[in-house]
């Protein structure tokens, strides 16, 4: 591959990783609602999410069928929409009762693999435009080099993102606002699993 394949490719990624989504505000959330240490293993599980993309697609697999895509598509709309009803009844950090667990790593990092695995914007990216940027002729070390670097590229934005949300000043600001956070955020969830769990029927249906 060239560095022009390489550059576009991670153009178009980058700009993929970046636009807001079912991820970032997964990673904000567990940041934010939990600890750093859950938006890390968040912001983890994402990037294991992409890894199993990255095989299918290097590997050359079939997603398979309308249906199959549909029934993802439907899958992480219903994810979405658990995470819109677990949001808005969360407890505030200051308001946990006394002897409640907390969240462990392991369950935020299966949330990151479970979003990204259901996310649309990554089944488009895989299905529709990842086929069309690697070359027919490339080798073997070139798509082991382009796995790595989006895998990397994925861990590094979200697990700054989630060291951010959960920096002093803006944990602080997170905090004092909780209930609204909470609330925004579980908007944000239900309108993304309604706009998911549409195009999944509609697929269905058609």
């Amino acid at each position: 591959m060239s560095v022009g394949s390489y550059l576009a490719l991670m153009g178009v990624w980058l700009a993929g990783v970046a636009s807001p989504g079912p991820d970032a505000v997964l990673v904000v959330r567990q940041s934010a609602l939990g600890s750093r240490r859950l938006g890390i293993a968040a912001a983890l599980g994402i990037a294991a999410g992409i890894g199993v993309w990255v095989t299918v697609a290097m590997l050359g697999l079939a997603v398979g069928p309308p249906t199959v895509l549909a029934a993802v598509q439907i899958l992480g709309g219903l994810l979405l929409l658990y995470l819109a009803v677990a949001t808005v009844r969360a407890q505030s950090p200051t308001e946990a009762e006394e002897g409640e667990q907390p969240q462990s790593s392991s369950t935020s990092f299966v949330l990151g693999v479970a979003t990204n695995i259901t996310n649309p914007k990554a089944v488009v990216f895989f299905v529709a435009v990842f086929a069309t940027l690697i070359p027919q002729d490339a080798s073997g070390w070139d798509k082991l080099a382009v796995a790595l670097l989006l895998i990397a590229a994925e861990a590094a934005w979200f697990g700054a993102l989630a060291w951010f949300a959960s920096t002093g000043v803006v944990e602080h600001w997170l905090r004092s606002h909780a209930r609204a956070f909470a609330r925004t955020t579980s908007v944000v969830f239900a309108i993304l699993a309604g706009l998911v769990l549409w195009a999944g029927l509609r697929e269905l249906l058609t």
